[in-house]
């Protein structure tokens, strides 16, 4: 890592600039920052080859289809973001903090027996990924395997074909690094397929083990020479890895293991392997790398209007036994409350990565999954183990007061600093502001504050939540890829609504920050059920609870990041991520901000929970295996069911039935009650279920819109996907999507647009929801009502400016929530 240059960009796309990575032959390599924290290594295309037509054609493509590529157990870098129009285009992946092999191996020497192993296992699960999507790396050398914590990523896969259509290529060069070359690939000019990645493995894993290049050093015609008469040096290897190399460099394609095999005979499953991959896995270059600190943890009060006279010293209306003022409890992976001084002993919840409190009778024993592919678990709903009803000695609560209540908020000795809470602005009630054209009329700003935010709109993964988000739909998510822009069949023709608006109003309320909101998408925030708290999950790790008036409640650290929350009135239940381990887990906190009961539920990913009544339902497991878990309030386990390699994304649920995809290209219908299967049917490449309109149900797989009735599955229509955006359920006959710049309806007949509307001035995707007949959609610093005609009601400047955040508003009643700057704000619109 190096200082940024004079000449070096300190912003890409949205994302700020920290540091220099390196560079090669594509263009250079940063290390930059998202406004929510996220690290990305953002690599942006050299000049010469943004300025070549054919190699920007190319890499639009590739780029399109590595996005595709990732999830947990492919060891793969995500490919985040991109921008392939850009002056010069670039793409962001997911920074992994660790040497690549190379440097590794020239620091440190080569790897143990063991470690080798297990980069073989990783490089033949992470080939399989990337050939499974139609690709082929074509440049899998050291400096392009990164040694992460949790196991090797591979990265730049099938970006090297861009180069391919460069001037350099047409004169006949190679293009790959010499010395891990395929034969074919210097015979054929770069007409290859998935074995020559192989052939390149076989070469990266001689260099692992032994230390040097397989193919020895020197001029490139002469390495070349020595690949195409097979004079490579494998002397240094194991003899117990050395038959896997040579097997990987036979000089017959056909005769190469398939990366499947190559898994295999490194003596892993794909299961094991996960367990294989355990911060250190990789000997003593793991050293040197950087534990994480620990997660400061504990429940912060604040006093809100109305609250009880200040407690005597010592104590809290929310204290149990042994609390002091200003304590904290750690809940930690590394910390367990009710642990340290003052708590009674064998109160202890354990929420380390390795211990699922409550495991048991009733409750996830530990493992992502417990059931075999294709079967459904029930169980009783009886209390689990290290569950709470109320509170333990040692926790925050004696007791669990309503939501709302003024005796659950002690004092707030003094103002917080900006690092250590968060920051509020409680605006009075604004002069009312419309508009009665599409240029909105500003009211006064609050002052502006940027900070994190989600990362950009052509992320692969992108969910979007409903349920009991608005009145008029139900709970949807989709796990979307990047689409290519295509044109929408069936029957009626979009149409371009006026920009005509009523003299409504909207006035601002109050705005809340906290540093970013948490996860990819879904909900800006959760509600309990009498609307009087407002529940935020944040990007640093915390749950906030904040009352209907925007004053402070409590806070609570769980973790690194904690996505969007759900609630009911047993307590609020959030996924949080884990950067240790690599994993989430499901965390129930009781109204008053004490946490219940926590569940793994596997591989990190991106996902929100779903309310089923009082229970949750929560994703499992990976892309590779996973399913469904319904969790009672007591964190007992309902059912479990195994999906077709994993779902993809949230479900969409109604009060009888759950519908998701999956990452087997099957659609499946559950009976909500005990998850067993009323359909299945086919649909298409890592089909997402969107969203459910009526009796038909939206979905999404590779570039393709569909719709299927909620009876039986039976596809009612297919039209090509001509936008990357999400949808929401507007009634019986409607859905509402975005696209950059644009809100639009597609009708649930046939597929085809009803409506589009513009946004002027506007380059990012705006976020919608739907309520009562009116679309309410946020975009830069203003919020704008349609009606189901895509005709503007109002438009109001309201807020601060959320960049490119990716979560969706939240209205209840006539309030509407919204993402604003680095946290949210309160609005409340006409009826």
């Amino acid at each position: 890592m190096q200082s940024l240059r004079a000449a070096d960009p300190r912003r890409i796309g949205p994302y700020d600039v920290t540091d220099r990575l390196g560079a090669g032959g594509m263009g250079e390599v940063y290390l930059a920052r998202s406004r929510t924290g996220l690290r990305l290594a953002v690599k942006v295309v050299r000049v010469e080859h943004a300025e070549d037509r054919t190699f920007r054609a190319r890499f639009r493509h590739e780029v399109q289809a590595a996005q595709t590529v990732g999830g947990a157990g492919t060891y793969t870098a995500r490919v985040v973001d991109a921008d392939t129009e850009a002056e010069r285009p670039w793409m962001a992946t997911e920074f992994v903090p660790g040497p690549n092999l190379r440097d590794a191996v020239l620091d440190h020497g080569a790897l143990p027996g063991p470690a080798v192993r297990v980069l073989a296992a990783a490089l033949g699960e992470a080939l399989g990924a990337i050939h499974g999507k139609g690709l082929v790396h074509r440049d899998l050398k050291p400096s392009n395997i990164l040694l992460g914590p949790d196991g090797p990523r591979v990265i730049d896969f099938g970006i090297v074909r861009a180069l391919e259509a460069t001037a350099l290529t047409r004169t006949g060069a190679v293009v790959g690094s010499v010395g891990y070359v395929s034969p074919e690939q210097i015979r054929n000019g770069g007409q290859v397929g998935p074995p020559s990645d192989v052939f390149s493995l076989g070469a990266v894993l001689a260099y692992a083990a032994a230390g040097r290049e397989p193919f020895g050093e020197g001029q490139d015609s002469v390495i070349l020479l020595r690949i195409l008469t097979r004079d490579f040096d494998l002397s240094g290897v194991p003899e117990d890895i050395r038959p896997l190399v040579t097997s990987c460099l036979r000089e017959d394609p056909l005769k190469r293991p398939a990366p499947a095999d190559v898994v295999a005979r490194a003596g892993f499953t794909p299961r094991s392997l996960r367990h294989g991959t355990r911060p250190g896995w990789y000997g003593p270059a793991a050293s040197a790398t950087t534990t994480p600190d620990p997660h400061p943890s504990g429940v912060e009060y604040f006093s809100t209007p109305g609250s009880a006279p200040d407690p005597t010293p010592g104590s809290s209306p929310d204290s149990g036994p042994g609390s002091t003022p200003g304590s904290t409890l750690d809940f930690s992976p590394d910390s367990a409350p009710g642990s340290g001084p003052g708590s009674a002993p064998g109160s202890t919840l354990d929420f380390s990565p390795d211990s699922a409190p409550g495991s048991g009778p009733g409750s996830a024993p530990g493992s992502a999954l417990d059931s075999a592919p294709g079967s459904t678990s029930d169980s009783s709903p009886g209390s689990a183990p290290g569950s709470t009803s109320g509170s333990a000695p040692g926790s925050v609560s004696a007791s669990d007061p309503a939501p709302g209540s003024a005796s659950d908020s002690a004092p707030d000795p003094a103002p917080l600093a900006p690092e250590s809470g968060p920051r509020i602005t409680s605006a009075p009630p604004k002069a009312p502001v419309a508009s009665s054209s599409a240029v909105p009329t500003a009211v006064t700003p609050l002052s502006r504050s940027f900070g994190a935010v989600a990362p950009g709109r052509r992320r692969l993964l992108r969910l979007i939540a409903g349920g009991a988000v608005a009145a008029a739909g139900v709970g949807v998510a989709g796990w979307l890829s990047k689409r290519g822009t295509g044109t929408h069949s069936g029957g009626g023709a979009a149409r371009t609504p006026d920009a005509g608006a009523s003299g409504a109003t909207a006035t601002l309320r109050w705005q809340y920050d906290f540093g970013g909101i948490g996860g990819l998408d879904g909900p800006c925030c959760a509600l309990s059920p009498d609307g009087s708290v407002v529940y935020v999950g944040t990007s640093d790790g915390s749950l906030h609870a904040i009352s209907r008036d925007g004053s402070r409640r409590w806070k609570v650290r769980l973790g690194d990041g904690v996505g969007s929350p759900v609630a009911t009135r047993h307590g609020v239940y959030c996924v949080v991520d884990f950067r240790t381990g690599n994993l989430r887990r499901l965390t129930a906190v009781s109204p008053s901000g004490s946490p219940l009961w926590t569940r793994t539920l596997g591989d990190r990913a991106y996902a929100v929970p779903v309310l089923l009544g009082d229970d949750v339902l929560v994703s499992i497991g990976g892309t590779d295996a996973g399913g469904l878990r319904r969790y009672g309030a007591d964190g007992s386990t309902r059912w479990t069911v195994t999906t077709p390699a994993g779902p993809t994304g949230t479900p969409v649920v109604t009060a009888d039935a759950v519908y998701t995809g999956s990452y087997g290209d099957a659609l499946l219908a559950l009976d909500a009650r005990d998850g067993s299967q009323k359909w299945k049917v086919p649909a298409g490449t890592d089909v997402t279920a969107l969203a459910l309109v009526g009796s038909t149900l939206f979905t999404d797989a590779a570039a393709l819109r569909q719709g299927f009735r909620i009876t039986d599955g039976r596809r009612l229509w297919r039209s090509e996907a001509y936008t990357d955006g999400a949808l929401t359920g507007a009634g019986r006959s409607l859905a509402v999507g975005t696209e950059p710049g644009t809100v639009y309806a597609v009708r649930a007949a046939d597929g085809s647009k009803a409506w589009d509307h513009p946004i002027e001035g506007e380059a990012d995707e705006p976020r919608a929801v739907v309520a009562g007949g009116t679309v309410y959609a946020r975009f830069s610093d203003r919020v704008r009502a349609l009606d189901l005609n895509g005709r503007t009601r109002w438009t109001a400047d309201l807020g601060h400016s959320s960049g490119d955040d990716q979560h969706t508003p939240l209205i209840r009643g006539r309030r509407l929530y919204i993402p604003s700057g680095t946290g949210i704000a309160a609005v409340d619109v006409p009826a």
